[in-house]
């Protein structure tokens, strides 16, 4: 049997963090959710090759696999998607390559599901696509799925506005390869929109919730990397306690680290540093003295200069943080970035490579007219903001000031 990884994605929602990797290598405590998948993958005695779908940054997984994968005890093909197909037109682009029916992991999934339930329930209900679902807490993020007692899905809808139920598609499905003979080739198909609708309505179609047992994330944007990481650091505080230090990294006696907290290999955390709960400080990371950490995300190779402040941020690899800095509000910064001493920034998002010397808040409001109140411009900022960004960003915007909901993650630095 084959199992097909769907990793050729642009990861649009979770930039800057995608800007400079593919979605499937976006890491969870140091590892690329790929290697995740694979390590599952690994352990069904049924799926006897990986083959992997990719198009964008495809170069990196390739050496990832080459050069990290080295050992892996399955084959793994890559199949290049000559341009963007999405789902369905990547499906279609490997039928040449599959079985009569095989396994479609989406990349960016993170989870412990095993997969050989999956595979069982197929087996056992003979249909043409078996899904795997799981309950959310909101599913308008997703395709929602209705079933009948047996099974049988009866509804889907992907991200509808209203949903009737929490039962969401969870990017895992068994497919049949009479499925692939109704797609196109070389043309963007939405598996999710134009196909599963499609088997739905004939009945063809049956669903598998994932037991409760399992976690399941699916890494579309920075607060879901947040959510993987919490479910991670649980699932090590329960058989390590509530932090771990990995061999090479150099933490004081002195350091106050409240879990469940992760230091990997090679870290420096400075004297009079306190290390809050929910936070990763990823390899060769350097703390410097008297920083505070809560809540955040250090991917590695970061250095956060003495008496920064960093609370529900995540910074990419190679991040540098200036003293006094405080970055807060889910703020995410890119790769490289650089951001310089005394500033204070919230809920940002700061583009890889970029130096941060002032702000420089650029907006882009949606132009909907139900998202934006014009002519009304309050002397202080709705959301809180500083003083000093609200006055730009009313210049920029045109004097239409902002608002809970069209702000929506738009802070670009």
């Amino acid at each position: 049997m084959k199992a097909v990884i769907l990793a050729g994605g642009f990861g649009t929602r979770l930039r800057p963090i995608s800007s400079t990797r593919p979605k499937p290598m976006v890491p969870v405590l140091g590892k690329p959710n790929l290697q995740y998948i694979l390590e599952r993958l690994e352990k069904v005695p049924e799926v006897d090759e990986i083959i992997l779908s990719v198009h964008y940054m495809r170069g990196e997984i390739r050496e990832f696999i080459d050069e990290k994968m080295a050992d892996y005890p399955k084959t793994i093909k890559f199949v290049n998607d000559p341009m963007p197909l999405e789902t369905g037109g990547a499906l279609k682009n490997v039928e040449k390559y599959v079985n009569e029916y095989f396994l479609v992991v989406y990349g960016d999934v993170f989870t412990n599901f095993d997969y050989r339930e999956l595979i069982k329930a197929h087996e056992a209900n003979e249909a043409l696509i078996t899904v795997a679902v799981t309950k959310v807490y909101d599913p308008e993020r997703y395709g929602v799925v209705e079933t009948e007692e047996d099974g049988k899905v009866v509804h889907f809808e992907e991200k509808p506005k209203r949903p009737k139920t929490n039962l969401v598609d969870a990017g895992i499905y068994i497919v049949s390869k009479k499925v692939l003979e109704g797609i196109p080739e070389n043309k963007e198909v939405y598996f999710e929109r134009e196909v599963l609708p499609k088997y739905v309505s004939t009945g063809e179609v049956y669903a598998y919730k994932i037991p409760r047992e399992y976690y399941w994330v699916d890494l579309g944007t920075p607060d879901d990397l947040f959510y993987a990481h919490q479910i991670a650091l649980d699932q090590i505080a329960k058989d390590n306690g509530y932090y771990t230090i990995k061999e090479g990294a150099e933490v004081p006696e002195e350091v106050e680290i409240q879990g469940p907290v992760y230091i990997d290999e090679g870290a420096k955390i400075g004297r009079g540093v306190k290390i809050k709960a929910y936070t990763y400080i990823g390899p060769n990371t350097v703390v410097e003295d008297k920083a505070y950490l809560k809540r955040s995300v250090l991917i590695g190779h970061d250095i956060v200069k003495e008496t920064a402040e960093i609370k529900d941020t995540i910074l990419g690899e190679g991040v540098v943080v200036g003293r006094n800095v405080i970055l807060k509000e889910n703020a995410v910064v890119g790769d490289y970035a650089r951001i310089y001493d005394n500033l204070v920034i919230y809920g940002a998002k700061i583009l890889p490579w970029k130096k941060v010397e002032e702000y420089e808040a650029y907006i882009r409001i949606k132009l909907d007219p139900t998202k934006v109140r014009p002519g009304v411009t309050p002397d202080r900022c709705p959301l809180g903001l500083p003083e000093c960004i609200y006055k730009k960003f009313k210049a920029i915007a045109g004097e239409k000031p902002p608002c809970d909901e069209c702000i929506e993650n738009q802070w670009l630095f």
